[in-house]
């Protein structure tokens, strides 16, 4: 199955200063079939904060290997339980198949997107 055929980017707010943190979490590849980890980023608060959750490509079975949004919620699960978005300086981690799927909001992006030409208007 191609992973990328469903949505491999999300919205979700993780705890933090206030109401919490709005990150974006990316799948990434190696090719169509191959997701390497999940990439959290966020703009919000004092600076930029980056990392990943990465994992062994032959170490996703089933669900995990096939659904975009089950491998983002394991990786938010362990990311929340571990309260890595904390630790963003200290670099990328390993995804742990046995921390709990994350089950709170979970925006998709890019869904919606346009793949009709844009309504052009011409002035003159």
């Amino acid at each position: 199955m191609d992973m990328r055929t469903g949505s491999s980017g999300f919205l979700c707010t993780l705890p933090g200063e206030g109401k919490g943190i709005t990150y974006h979490v990316a799948i990434c590849f190696i090719d169509a079939e191959r997701p390497t980890g999940v990439l959290f980023t966020s703009f919000v608060g004092v600076g930029r904060r980056s990392f990943g959750v990465l994992t062994d490509p032959a170490a996703l079975r089933g669900e995990l290997a096939t659904s975009g949004e089950a491998l983002c919620r394991l990786a938010i699960g362990q990311v929340v339980r571990d309260q890595l978005h904390d630790k963003s300086r200290e670099g990328d981690y390993l995804l742990d198949l046995a921390a709990a799927p994350w089950d709170g909001e979970l925006r998709s992006v890019g869904a919606g997107l346009r793949t009709a030409r844009p309504h052009v208007r011409v002035l003159g």
